[in-house]
């Protein structure tokens, strides 16, 4: 039987697959990211926002050369944990479960700011304003990113609190729409990815607050977490490139 491609497309497909090959024969390791503006967008080979931009002048400070692959986060744990190759990602904050899984980079590459509690202004929870509050009544539902840490106090808060948790693999997108549906009470978002959130949203989005919580666990920093399987010389690279304040923009 006959292929239905045609030549041409076959031979485009053919040259995209050498050049994706290419670049990944050329690069000293795998960097993992999601698309999640502000915090980081991809344009061409390059990732932009309030954590890729500096991460990618440490990177390119350290000599390093990256295959740029877009992951949900759980996913890129699950790659970076399996060892099979030099590969980090980025953002991520620190845990003891995945420090012994993985290696860290010494200095984080962007400081978070605190949680935010993302709410509908008319919802149930539009009188609370203590994060203790959120999360210790088991009447309240908060839907939480699934395979996603919020910090090691957020984290631990959580799982002592009476809270119902909702994990879902969604985008972050999809984690407000829920909240502006009434599907649950509140999500946790940083403020500056919030408040993008809620300009997506447009019209619909004015139904929504970004609430600071003066309680809530104070920010951590966001680190590179790489494999095993990645040098040491690497790592070290990395970390000397962050010590240099000429590596962060």
């Amino acid at each position: 039987m006959k292929s239905s491609v045609h030549p041409f497309r076959r031979l485009l497909l053919a040259s995209l697959a050498a050049g994706a090959a290419a670049r990944a024969d050329a690069a000293d390791l795998v960097l993992y990211y999601e698309e999640r503006p502000p915090l980081m967008s991809r344009q061409d080979q390059q990732l932009t926002g309030v954590q890729g931009a500096p991460a990618m002048a440490v990177l390119q400070r350290a000599g390093i050369a990256v295959d740029l692959r877009e992951a949900p986060v759980a996913r890129q744990v699950a790659m970076i944990t399996r060892n099979a190759e030099p590969a980090c990602a980025l953002g991520l904050y620190r845990t003891a479960e995945r420090e012994k899984l993985g290696k860290y980079s010494r200095l984080p590459v962007y400081s978070s700011p605190p949680q935010s509690l993302m709410i509908r202004k008319d919802g149930r929870l539009r009188d609370v304003h203590r994060f203790a509050g959120v999360v210790q009544s088991p009447a309240n539902t908060l839907v939480l990113r699934l395979g996603y840490s919020y910090g090691a106090e957020t984290d631990r808060a959580l799982t002592e609190g009476s809270a119902k948790i909702i994990r879902s693999s969604d985008h972050s997108l999809a984690r407000a729409r829920a909240v502006l549906l009434g599907m649950a009470d509140a999500t946790l978002f940083t403020e500056e990815e919030g408040e993008a959130l809620i300009r997506q949203l447009g019209d619909a989005g004015a139904a929504l607050e970004l609430r600071r919580l003066p309680d809530a666990p104070p920010g951590e920093g966001r680190f590179f977490f790489c494999s095993k399987a990645t040098p040491d010389r690497q790592m070290k690279a990395i970390d000397e490139a962050m010590a240099s304040p000429r590596a962060m923009p």
